[in-house]
């Protein structure tokens, strides 16, 4: 069967993340995440998934101009969460962004506590302002235009994600994911 060009987009997208993720050279050597590829993909193809076509065209064009650049996308976002390089974008809608995938996330801890950690919060608000430095204006700004659509709708992609994540790891949705782990062992 032939791959859509979203699919095809996503793919060409992960595979450049991946070689980036790769060559990131850490303080203490090879990471645990760097020695499992298959889950940083399933990781970034749930983030990316739920953001539209025109966002994954202008990420594509970021990622390929850091390579012409010889930049390494991954190795200043891990650098900017632990503060050894200084804050790379000012940029209002970065702000704006973590704010409501914030508050997106709070939501889904708070329905799902055992398949989404209350307590990741911080991190995660981290590890996505540290992420968003490293996009260009371009892409940034259609990232902000497509979260407001999707919050002035109701919506939550923290969620869409985690459903997406829960099909992958092999459960029905979220809540099939959330009841199997309440549980009791036998």
């Amino acid at each position: 069967m032939a791959k859509d060009k979203r699919t095809q987009l996503i793919e060409q997208i992960i595979k450049l993340e991946l070689d980036m993720f790769l060559a990131v050279n850490n303080r203490g050597g090879t990471s645990l995440c760097q020695e499992r590829p298959e889950s940083f993909r399933i990781m970034r193809n749930m983030t990316h998934s739920v953001l539209p076509y025109e966002y994954l065209e202008s990420y594509l064009a970021d990622l390929e101009q850091a390579v012409i650049d010889k930049r390494n996308l991954m190795t200043e976002k891990y650098a900017l969460m632990e503060g050894l390089i200084p804050k790379q974008n000012n940029s209002p809608a970065i702000t704006e962004i973590v704010s409501m995938e914030s508050e997106w996330r709070k939501e889904v801890a708070a329905q799902f506590p055992r398949s989404v950690h209350p307590d990741g919060h911080q991190s995660f608000c981290l590890y996505l302002g540290s992420e968003l430095q490293t996009y260009s204006p371009k892409t940034l700004d259609i990232y902000l235009a497509y979260a407001q659509s999707v919050q002035e709708k109701h919506g939550n992609l923290v969620r869409e994600r985690y459903e997406i994540l829960m099909r992958m790891l092999g459960y029905e949705s979220l809540t099939h994911c959330e009841e199997s782990i309440a549980k009791p062992v036998k």
